[in-house]
C-alpha cells in the first residue's frame, strides 16, 4: 500500500519492523527501491538476502533485480544473477529467460542475450522482438532482418521494429521496403510504423507516397499523434500552407506540434510564419523553450529580419534563456548573418564554455563578413582551446581565404578549386558546389567533377548526381567510374530500374566495375546512356499500401 502511494520511506519503516521476512516481503521492498528510483538500493537489499541465504530468490525477485540492473547498465551484477538462475535451475521460466535477454541488450551485450535467446526452450514473440530490437539498435540489421524471417509469426512490433532499424541508420528505401511489405502479409501499419514511413519518404523526396501515408493516417483515424507527423511531412517538403492547413486543424496544439511547424517554416524561409506562431504562442501563455527561440532566430538571419531577431534576442534575455548554449549560438549566428559582426563578437566573448558549433559559426561570420584576420585567429584559438573543428569550420577558413585571394587580387588555381569543391560536397552544400565549379575556369576538368558525384552518392543525392553524370559522360564518354557510381546512388535510393537501366549501359560497354578499360564506340555508348538516365529530378516509386 505505502509503495503505491509513493510512500517509500514509509515502507521501509515497515519492513525493518517485521520480524520475519519471506519472499514476497524482499521482493516487494526491491521493487519498491525501483519504482523510487533507488536503483542501487534495489541491487543492495537483493545482494543482502541472497549472501546471508535469509530468503531463497524465486523468478519474480530475480526479474526485479535483472531490471535494476538494465536500468543501471550494471552487466557484471546481471552476468551474476543469471549464474545464480543457472544454479537455481529455473531456464525453463520464459518470462524470467526474457527479463535476462533485456538485460544484456540493454547493456548492449549481444553475444551474451544471444547465447540466452538461443537457450531458451519456449521462445515467445517478446524473446524474439527483444533480440532482434538488440540488432537493430547495434545497427546489425543483417542479423535482426535474419532473425526476423525465422520468426514463426511476426507482428506489429517485429515489423516495426525492423523499420526502425532501417530508419535510424538513414537506409529509407529498406524501411519503405519492409512498410510496403507488412499490408501483403495481413499486418496493418500503426502509430508506431508511420512516423517512420513518413520520414523515410521525406528522405527520398517521395511526395507521392507520403501522400499515400497521409491518406492512410486519415482511414485509420490515428489521433494527434498522426496528424502532427503529417503536418511535419509537409512542411519539409516545402508546402508550408498545407501543413498550416492540416495544424489549424489539430484539436490540442502541443508543444512538439508547434515547434516542429516553426521549425520546419525556418529551414524553408518562411521568416514572417516562424515569427508570427512565436507571437501565437506567446499571445496564448503557451511555454515557449529554447528550442523554438532557436528556431526563430534561424528564420530571422537574413538583412530583413535583423528587427525581429533583435525582439527575439530581448525575448530570451526576459526568459533566462541567453546562458542556454543552444540559444546564444543562435543570437550569434542572427547577428552574423544579418552583418552586425560587433555585436556578435561581444556575445561571443562573453561565452565561456565553447563547443565546435559556436566557434565554427564565429569563424565562418567573420570570413563572410571580410574580418578575415579575427577568423584566421579564433581558429588558432579554437586550436589552442582543444575543441576539434568539423567540416564547417574548415569550410569557413576556406572562405576566408577565398576573400583573401579577392583582397590580395590573387588567381584561385586548380588546386584551390579542388579543397573548396570537396569541403563543399562533403558538408552536403552540393548545389554550391557545382555553382562554383561552374563559374570557375575549371569547368572540364574530370577529376573535379568526380568529386562532386562522390559527394551526390555520399548524400544519396540523385538529382544532383543524375545532372553531374551526365555533364561526366560529355566530357569521358568511356569513363566506366561515372556510370558504377551512378548506378550505386540509385541502388542505394532504391531505384532499382534506374540502376539496372544504368548497369545495362555499363554492360553494353563490355566494361567490368572493378577493371574498366576504354570502349572504341563513345559516341554511340554516350549517346545510349543519355537515352536511359532520367532528366527528373527524382524518380519516386509510390508506396504501396
Amino acid at each position: 500500500m505505502y509503495t503505491d502511494f509513493k510512500l517509500f520511506d514509509s515502507a521501509r519503516q515497515l519492513f525493518d519492523e517485521i520480524h520475519e521476512r519471506n519472499v514476497v516481503t524482499w521482493t516487494t521492498m526491491i521493487n519498491s527501491y525501483i519504482s523510487a528510483g533507488n536503483l542501487f538500493e534495489a541491487l543492495r537489499m537483493f545482494n543482502l538476502m541472497s549472501e546471508f541465504e535469509l530468503e531463497t530468490p524465486n523468478p519474480f525477485t530475480f526479474s526485479s533485480a535483472l531490471k535494476a540492473c538494465s536500468l543501471l547498465g550494471d552487466l557484471e551484477m546481471g552476468k551474476s544473477i543469471h549464474r545464480s538462475i543457472f544454479r537455481g535451475s529455473l531456464q525453463c521460466d520464459t518470462i524470467l529467460m526474457n527479463t535476462l535477454l533485456i538485460m544484456y541488450v540493454k547493456c548492449r551485450s549481444l553475444s551474451d542475450a544471444r547465447e540466452v535467446f538461443d537457450a531458451i526452450l519456449w521462445k515467445n514473440s517478446s524473446s524474439w522482438n527483444t533480440m532482434i530490437d538488440g540488432y537493430a539498435k547495434d545497427g546489425q540489421m543483417g542479423e535482426a532482418v535474419d532473425l526476423f524471417l525465422q520468426m514463426p509469426v511476426r507482428d506489429n512490433v517485429s515489423w516495426n521494429t525492423v523499420i526502425a532499424g532501417f530508419t535510424s541508420l538513414g537506409d529509407s528505401s529498406k524501411a519503405l521496403e519492409f512498410v510496403q511489405m507488412m499490408p501483403r502479409h495481413g499486418v496493418h501499419l500503426d502509430q508506431f510504423t508511420f512516423p517512420c514511413a513518413l520520414k523515410a519518404c521525406s528522405c527520398l523526396n517521395m511526395l507521392t507516397a507520403g501522400k499515400e501515408t497521409h491518406c492512410y493516417v486519415v482511414k485509420s483515424d490515428f489521433g494527434l499523434c498522426g496528424w502532427k507527423h503529417v503536418v511535419d511531412f509537409y512542411a519539409r517538403h516545402g508546402y508550408v500552407e498545407d501543413a498550416l492547413g492540416l495544424f489549424k486543424r489539430l484539436p490540442n496544439k502541443d508543444m512538439v506540434a508547434w515547434t516542429a511547424l516553426i521549425s520546419v517554416c525556418s529551414q524553408n524561409g518562411s521568416s514572417h510564419l516562424a515569427f508570427s506562431l512565436l507571437g501565437d504562442m506567446i499571445y496564448l501563455n503557451l511555454q515557449v523553450n529554447h528550442f523554438v527561440t532557436s528556431s526563430v532566430l534561424k528564420a530571422c538571419s537574413t538583412l530583413a529580419g535583423l528587427g525581429s531577431g533583435k525582439q527575439v534576442h530581448t525575448y530570451c534575455i526576459k526568459c533566462g534563456y541567453e546562458s542556454e548554449q543552444i540559444t546564444v549560438t543562435s543570437i550569434i549566428d542572427m547577428y552574423l548573418k544579418c552583418g552586425e559582426i560587433e555585436d556578435a563578437l561581444t556575445l561571443f566573448s562573453g561565452i565561456n564554455e565553447r563547443d565546435t558549433i559556436c566557434w565554427s559559426g564565429i569563424i565562418s561570420g567573420c570570413g563572410h563578413n571580410g574580418r578575415s584576420k579575427e577568423a584566421l585567429e579564433y581558429f588558432n584559438e579554437m586550436i589552442k582551446s582543444g575543441v576539434k573543428p568539423n567540416e564547417v569550420t574548415y569550410l569557413g577558413v576556406l572562405c576566408m581565404q577565398t576573400f583573401w585571394f579577392v583582397e590580395h587580387e590573387l588567381e584561385p588555381k586548380l588546386e584551390h578549386y579542388g579543397c573548396m569543391v570537396d569541403l563543399l560536397g562533403r558538408a552536403g552544400y552540393l548545389k554550391e558546389a557545382e555553382k562554383l565549379l561552374m563559374s570557375s575556369p575549371y569547368q572540364t576538368d574530370q577529376t573535379l567533377w568526380s568529386s562532386l558525384l562522390w559527394a551526390c552518392g555520399i548524400h544519396g543525392n540523385a538529382e544532383s548526381g543524375s545532372r553531374i553524370a551526365r555533364h561526366l559522360v560529355s566530357l569521358s564518354p568511356g569513363d566506366p567510374s561515372v556510370y558504377v557510381t551512378l548506378a550505386n546512388i540509385y541502388a542505394s535510393l532504391g531505384m532499382w530500374n534506374d540502376a539496372t537501366e544504368v548497369r545495362a549501359v555499363i554492360k553494353e560497354m563490355g566494361l567490368r566495375e572493378k577493371a574498366p578499360h576504354l570502349c572504341s564506340h563513345r559516341n554511340r555508348i554516350a549517346k545510349r546512356f543519355f537515352d536511359v538516365l532520367p532528366e527528373k529530378t527524382f524518380l519516386a516509386h509510390p508506396l504501396e499500401i
